[in-house]
Formats: C-alpha cells, sequence, structure tokens
C-alpha cells in the first residue's frame, strides 16, 4: 500500500508539472493528482458523442454524463498511479506505436480535436495510459509459458472454447430466389448424408466439389460469436475429431468437417493466448480498477460545469 500511495504522489507531482508547464486550467484533482480540462474535455465529449459505449442512455441526465467522465478520469489517473508502482516501462516500440496512432489521429481529427480543445499533447497522454494498462494486465494475469499451472487454465479455456472445421454450406433457395422444392430439398439432404462416413479432410473437400459445393477454408470459432446460427457451436464442440456432422436449419444445411485443434499446432494456440488470457482474467481486472478508483477523493474545480454546459 506504502508503494502505490508513493506512486500517486509521484504521478501527482507529474501530472501537476505538466499541467503547470502548459498553463492548463485544473478541471479535477484527484487524491492529490491535478487533472487538466484537456483530459476531462476528452472523456466527457466522448461519452456524450457515444454514450451508449459506456452503458449510458443517450436520454441521461447532464450529472450521468459528468460523473461518468469523472470515474474515466479516475482510471486515467490509475493507470498512471499503478504503472508506477509496479515499476514498470513502456518499450521502445511501444512508444512508437503510441506516438504513430496519435499522429494518425492528428492527421484526420486535428480540426474537430482543436475544436474541443484538446491537444495533440493531450491525446498522447491519453494513448499512453492506454498503453499503461494493456502492459499492467499483463505482467499481473501473464506469467508465461514456463508457469505451467497458469497455463494450463489458458490452454484449457482456449481448447472448451475455441472449434476448428470446415464446412459445405447450401440454402434452400435456389439461384433465381425460388425455394427447392421438398423432391429437391431431399435430394440435397441424401447428399450431405452421404458424407457422414467421411474422416478425412481432403475426400471431404473432393466430395463436396464433385456434388458442385464449395467447402469453406479452415475455420476457428469462438464459442458466443457471431457468423452462425444459434446452436451451431455447440453442435460442433459435441461432435469427435475428424468426423462429418449435418446441421440442419429452416433456411439451410451444414457440412460440417470438425478438425482437431490440437493438431494445429502450438502456433495456433499461441495467436489466440493472449486473447484467451483477456476472456479469462478482464472481470477481475477491471474490479480492481473499480476497487482502486474507489478510494480515490475529487475535488471537482468549477471548470468542470463550464465544460458540461458547453457540450450538453
Amino acid at each position: 500500500m506504502k508503494k502505490i500511495f508513493s506512486a500517486l504522489l509521484a504521478v501527482a507531482i507529474m501530472l501537476s508539472f505538466c499541467a503547470c508547464t502548459a498553463k492548463k486550467e485544473t478541471a479535477l484533482v484527484i487524491s492529490g493528482a491535478e487533472i487538466d480540462t484537456e483530459i476531462f474535455t476528452y472523456f466527457f465529449h466522448r461519452i456524450v458523442e457515444r454514450p451508449s459505449d459506456y452503458g449510458i442512455d443517450a436520454e441521461a441526465k447532464d450529472k450521468v454524463f459528468k460523473e461518468t467522465a469523472i470515474q474515466e478520469c479516475k482510471e486515467y489517473l490509475a493507470a498512471n498511479t499503478r504503472f508506477a508502482a509496479e515499476g514498470l516501462k513502456l518499450t521502445s516500440a511501444e512508444k512508437v506505436q503510441i506516438s504513430e496512432a496519435v499522429n494518425d489521429l492528428w492527421l484526420r481529427f486535428e480540426n474537430h480535436y482543436k475544436a474541443i480543445g484538446v491537444s495533440k499533447q493531450t491525446l498522447t497522454k491519453i494513448r499512453t495510459a492506454e498503453a499503461y494498462e494493456d502492459r499492467l494486465f499483463t505482467a499481473i494475469y501473464d506469467l508465461g509459458v514456463e508457469n505451467l499451472g497458469a497455463e494450463a487454465i489458458i490452454q484449457n479455456y482456449f481448447y472448451s472454447n475455441y472449434v476448428s472445421f470446415r464446412n459445405v454450406c447450401v440454402y434452400f433457395t435456389k439461384a433465381d430466389g425460388s425455394v427447392m422444392s421438398q423432391l429437391e430439398k431431399n435430394q440435397l439432404l441424401e447428399t450431405m448424408n452421404s458424407m457422414r462416413e467421411i474422416s478425412d479432410v481432403q475426400k471431404f473437400i473432393d466430395t463436396a466439389s464433385a456434388a458442385g459445393y464449395s467447402s469453406s477454408d479452415s475455420v476457428i470459432l469462438k464459442k458466443d460469436s457471431g457468423g452462425y446460427p444459434d446452436g451451431f457451436f455447440d453442435r460442433v464442440a459435441a461432435q469427435s475429431d475428424n468426423t462429418v456432422d449435418i446441421i440442419e436449419y429452416e433456411d439451410c444445411v451444414f457440412a460440417v468437417f470438425k478438425e482437431n485443434l490440437k493438431d494445429k499446432g502450438e502456433s495456433v494456440y499461441a495467436n489466440y493466448r493472449s486473447a484467451c488470457i483477456s476472456d479469462i482474467y478482464s472481470a477481475e481486472y477491471q474490479q480492481s480498477i473499480a476497487d482502486y478508483t474507489a478510494q480515490m477523493v475529487v475535488d471537482e474545480k468549477g471548470s468542470i460545469n463550464k465544460i458540461v454546459n458547453k457540450y450538453l
């Protein structure tokens, strides 16, 4: 705890120094750290523009928008503070990425940011805090592949929540827009069902082609992701590897060849590993941020209401 408060003091001094050198008006003082009007304006304007991104109804009252912007400022400060407390540093590559991202934003939206009173320097601060969040999350939850216990949790999540397959999908509507007759539909289903005995992916591809249908490339699908009908993932997940299942819906039918995800090699798992860590631990991390920011003391300055009144 002492380390955290020492870091908070260091961040407060740093932020206060930046605010003084730039002669920017203070919007908030949060646990001793000054947050200037540009930082508050950035968050407040984003919330006003896209309230749904923050779980806010578009008809919400001014107070809700302001309180949400204050919370964003607290989280911005928390990112700076916790990053410093952990003794972390951004790499040169990460700093370059921040610079390039800010330059791109400024190139496209310079007039917009100038109009609302947000400088390029402030954009850099925001992007840096976001990079701090990403690095902090990784430092806490990515313990490396050498930690066998932690790695087993991640691998189990991946192989339980992703499936790999190829499929042939045919709609019961013909090219001219007309619906297949029952006879045509029965013939199609008979062709599909004849593929059930296939246990080799190349034979699946060749059989589909011989019947006049194209099979998809290999697909890796996450549970609860979009793009496929309800129940599709669960049905494929229940299949044995290297088998074909026929999944019929009201308007179409799928022939699905399930591949063995582990057979695709460690490189495939490695590509999804970070996403899995995020899925597993994001809720816990967000709660830690909420707990941390709940302890912060906020002193609002009069400039806040000027900003609120300007954009609402």
